[in-house]
């Protein structure tokens, strides 16, 4: 699944990309401007053929596509036919909505996948009631499937079933999945980078449901998937046992539209945070490019980690995950470009706004005209952003290459 899943990753990232860029040229055209190239990529040019004022084609270096729009700035000279479609003589709205029209196709594929995962295969339920839904057999020290060498899992051992339903860990109650995990793991040795507990494990009692009648064992977790490279591994102390897989279920049209639109707004305010985050996370990324230990699950990651990690999300989620996971980096991809940071669309917009604004308070005051903003002006926090930028991109892919990410993280 691992070439496939990073195949897909990459049409799909591609293909979001040259939506973007449609995006931007569509408005640009209909606000009766002038589109001269159409690009994917940057740098020389591999090929091209041009349709009618603009030229399509695929450049050699794959860091993303552009359109170029006459008159977009006045950091590039405007040919005298050209002058009264230029960019920048526009109506306010029409700029607007030009330069937000990326951000906004972003938005529109996110929402797009959102609902074409429940319409298609339903909504996804969990039972995380606490019950078990499956024992693991063995914790293995090798591949392969379990053999006479392998000892029973503790789970196992201690006589769980699949189908039973913890309902106490240690004398407390528990009402969850994620109450049951918790009380698993609390007072536990912590395990170290080279997968050894700092300490003997503790027994725990676990009570249960099983018919309808209670019961209770004893476990002592131990620990599991045992390997050279601590990197390959889930470090931690492990029972053997795992929450019942998800289900998808067709509730009706309304309550599958419903939850893609409650989705739309559970990814927006989920980009938000990880994009607010992302600074204190820097000091992180050099720890994971130097470090044995295993990265930090909430750590940031590149478009290699990304497409790494595709493959995981359609073994484990299927194909509706994978379209999910696009949906996701769609919707960060359109509010981080939002930002209000040259050379981001958001940076323009700001521009645009701005302009505007002060026009608008020159003639309250009658006043001349101030004019466009003076783009060389912006250029050296321009580079500070893009050198910033590129950076951080450097420092995710080295992170991404010697500390990846393991699927589910």
């Amino acid at each position: 699944m691992g070439p496939l899943g990073i195949i897909l990753f990459v049409i799909a990232l591609v293909a979001s990309i040259m939506l973007h860029e449609a995006g931007h040229m569509v408005c640009a055209r209909k606000a009766g401007g002038k589109v001269t190239e159409f690009f994917l990529g940057f740098g020389p040019k591999i090929w091209s053929f041009r349709k009618g004022e603009t030229e399509y084609g695929v450049k050699a270096i794959p860091a993303g596509g552009y359109v170029k729009i006459v008159g977009m700035t006045d950091l590039e000279p405007i040919d005298p036919e050209d002058e009264p479609r230029a960019f920048y003589r526009k109506p306010l709205g029409w700029r607007l909505l030009t330069l937000s029209a990326g951000s906004l196709t972003h938005f529109l594929i996110a929402l797009f996948l959102l609902l074409l995962v429940p319409l298609t295969w339903g909504i996804q339920s969990q039972d995380v009631s606490g019950k078990v839904g499956t024992v693991t057999q063995c914790l293995k020290t090798t591949a392969g499937s379990c053999g006479t060498a392998d000892a029973a899992s503790p789970a196992k051992a201690a006589g769980l079933e699949n189908g039973d339903k913890i309902v106490a860990v240690n004398g407390v109650a528990t009402h969850s999945w994620q109450d049951v995990t918790d009380q698993l793991h609390k007072g536990q040795p912590k395990v170290g980078a080279d997968n050894k507990p700092a300490g003997a494990p503790v027994p725990v009692s676990v009570t249960y449901l099983r018919d309808g009648q209670q019961q209770t064992t004893t476990i002592t977790p131990q620990v599991g998937n045992i390997s050279a490279d601590p990197k390959k591994v889930q470090l931690g102390l492990m029972i053997g046992i795992q929450a019942p897989r998800p289900v998808y279920q067709h509730p009706g049209f309304l309550n599958e539209v419903g939850n893609g639109f409650t989705g739309f707004g559970t990814l927006a305010k989920g980009s938000v945070t990880g994009l607010v985050d992302i600074p204190a996370s820097i000091p992180k990324l050099f720890q994971a490019t130097t470090s044995d230990k295993p990265r930090d699950a909430n750590a940031p990651v590149g478009v290699v980690g990304m497409a790494s990690l595709t493959g995981g999300v359609i073994q484990t989620n299927g194909y509706s995950g994978f379209l999910y996971y696009i949906a996701s980096i769609n919707m960060f991809i359109g509010i981080f470009n939002l930002l209000p940071l040259l050379p981001l669309d958001g940076g323009h917009i700001a521009i645009a706004l701005y302009e505007a604004g002060r026009r608008r308070i020159a003639k309250l005051f009658g006043r001349p005209d101030p004019g466009r903003v003076d783009l060389n002006k912006l250029m050296p926090a321009a580079f500070t952003f893009l050198v910033l930028f590129v950076g951080l991109s450097l420092l995710l892919m080295a992170a991404d290459i010697t500390n990846p990410l393991k699927y589910p993280s």
